[in-house]
């Protein structure tokens, strides 16, 4: 394993994070009186109304719906405890379409890294944080069977030939747990090794249905090509990835906030679905993977990629207002944590805007931003992310201006005017006069993030941004176990959910240490397959 705290470049960093920080709604509660079995049998009556007649059927000990980081280690688990024959069925074209494929990193401790940097921060501890964020609204047990296995994860990966090198504390939590990916392209690498172990992947196959008998899960129907297949299961494991890319489901969760898709366009909520249909019920907890990079916008190019850098000024921590012109955040938490808390604090909002004058951005073609304030301390992710001068700044502004998300103005008066603002230079004095004695009395913003917004310039810029997110949190309940629990909170044999759309394991907001979405997600897949594993040979 490579060590490096500073190893990544920010470029690097970008590409890797596009898609994977990388996930419910839509369906209602299964409710009502009743015993098990006549749940069982409603379930298996809508679920026979709605299956195809199959043009195929395939035979296999265990299916995995969706093959991504939950997916590919629920396949390596099944296979390690003896399964012999498992089927990994996905919407995906190969093995390097998914958002597993693309994500920065993945989070552990107590690994080679971890020690070698002389970390006492222990699994334990972990725990303790993650639950503690958490409030207890999540499933402590299944949070703590995953948390123990994520060092193995690390070794897990390394044995599939996918190098890691420890990251920093970015988001200032008070330990390191983020293991980088070095290698490029792991999904293949994966994939690889998973079929030297007996691991079929069905590509270009997505599931359509759960198959239902005798209110137990006996398969899925899948639809590749024109062709219809059942692949009757002794187990199904399902793990698409949330419901992102699912503009109705988000809507039902978030009204009328703009939602930018930083992640798979694939991850539609068919899990949640099949699995509501089989008998489900939906825990209570709604999430985003909030997008860290830096903002976005419905206006210009949905892509970390290839952003305009100066989508990075959401980030800034400086004056930010909503449609009205009204502050209604403490703008640091958007700058230092934009996983959790402060992204979390943009959904209060249908859109927002960071308000700057043209000296500090004109100043950003020479110097970063991180740089021109002092470079403070407590704004550990800047030190990673915002510590150059805006790339092609002449051209990105113009751009920016042209898409029409970046209003330019001589006067807040006239920007107010300019941006639909309407009450932005109220906003502004009062924010500026809070600047002057060094006390946020709204909303109590560190010291190093008061810069007055008014100084003289010639001129002054509001920056559009929407929330943006690479995934969902949230789905069905489980038990500690991944099975998935119906409304009497009675496992439903045979069925089982891991990754972000396990519904019982994921908090919102998002917990604030880095990479647990794939570390919890991983540890996910390879529970619910020891489970499962125990369950087909009993």
């Amino acid at each position: 394993m490579g060590i490096s705290e500073t190893g990544f470049t920010r470029r690097n960093f970008l590409a890797g994070a596009a898609a994977g920080l990388a996930g419910i709604a839509g369906a209602n509660m299964l409710a009502g009186c009743g015993s098990p079995k006549a749940e069982s049998t409603k379930a298996d009556a809508e679920n026979e109304a709605t299956v195809k007649t199959a043009d195929e059927t395939r035979e296999t000990d265990i299916v995995i719906v969706g093959s991504g980081a939950t997916g590919c280690m629920a396949a390596y688990e099944a296979a390690k405890q003896g399964v012999k024959n498992v089927i990994v069925v996905t919407k995906s074209d190969n093995a390097t379409d998914s958002n597993f494929n693309v994500i920065t990193g993945t989070c552990a401790l107590e690994t080679e890294g971890t020690k070698s940097i002389g970390q006492t921060y222990s699994l334990v501890d972990m725990y303790q944080h993650m639950l503690s964020f958490a409030h207890w609204t999540v499933n402590a047990k299944l949070l703590k069977n995953c948390v123990m296995l994520l060092p193995e994860n690390i070794t897990i990966l390394q044995d599939m030939g996918v190098e890691t090198a420890i990251l920093g504390d970015r988001y200032n939590v008070g330990f390191t747990c983020v293991h980088g990916f070095v290698t490029t392209d792991k999904g293949k690498y994966v994939e690889d090794y998973l079929t030297e172990q007996g691991v079929e992947f069905m590509y270009g196959a997505p599931a359509t249905h759960i198959l239902m008998e005798d209110g137990k899960a006996a398969g899925v129907q899948v639809e590749q090509g024109k062709k219809v297949i059942d692949v009757k299961a002794k187990a199904v494991l399902v793990c698409t990835g949330g419901y992102m890319a699912n503009e109705e489901m988000l809507r039902e969760v978030y009204g009328g906030v703009t939602l930018c898709n930083m992640g798979s366009e694939k991850n539609t909520g068919d899990g949640q679905r099949m699995v509501l249909e089989a008998g489900g019920m939906e825990d209570r907890i709604h999430g985003l993977g909030m997008n860290d990079i830096y903002g976005m916008n419905a206006k210009s190019t949905i892509s970390v990629f290839d952003a305009n850098p100066f989508m990075q000024l959401a980030f800034y921590g400086g004056l930010v207002v909503n449609p009205d012109g009204n502050r209604f955040m403490n703008e640091y938490m958007l700058a230092q944590e934009p996983m959790s808390g402060g992204g979390e604090a943009t959904l209060h909002e249908q859109r927002y805007y960071a308000i700057f004058s043209g000296n500090v951005v004109a100043s950003m073609k020479e110097t970063s931003y991180y740089e021109s304030i002092g470079k403070p301390a407590v704004w550990t992710s800047a030190a990673t992310m915002f510590n150059a001068p805006l790339a092609d700044f002449d051209t990105s502004l113009e751009t920016a201006i042209k898409e029409g998300w970046c209003f330019k103005a001589a006067s807040i008066d006239e920007l107010a005017k300019e941006a639909g603002l309407a009450n932005l230079a109220e906003t502004v004095k009062t924010y500026d006069a809070m600047v002057a004695t060094k006390d946020d009395t709204e909303f109590y913003k560190r010291e190093e993030f008061l810069w007055p917004v008014e100084d003289g310039s010639s001129e002054y810029y509001a920056f559009e941004y929407n929330p943006s997110a690479f995934n969902t949190f949230g789905g069905a309940r489980t038990d500690a176990n991944c099975r998935v629990l119906d409304v009497d909170f009675k496992p439903i044999d045979g069925l089982y959910v891991g990754g972000v759309e396990n519904g019982s394991l994921f908090s919102t907001p998002y917990y604030d240490c880095g990479g647990s979405c794939s570390g919890l997600s991983m540890s996910s897949g390879r529970v619910a397959a020891r489970h499962m594993a125990e369950y087909i040979k009993a």
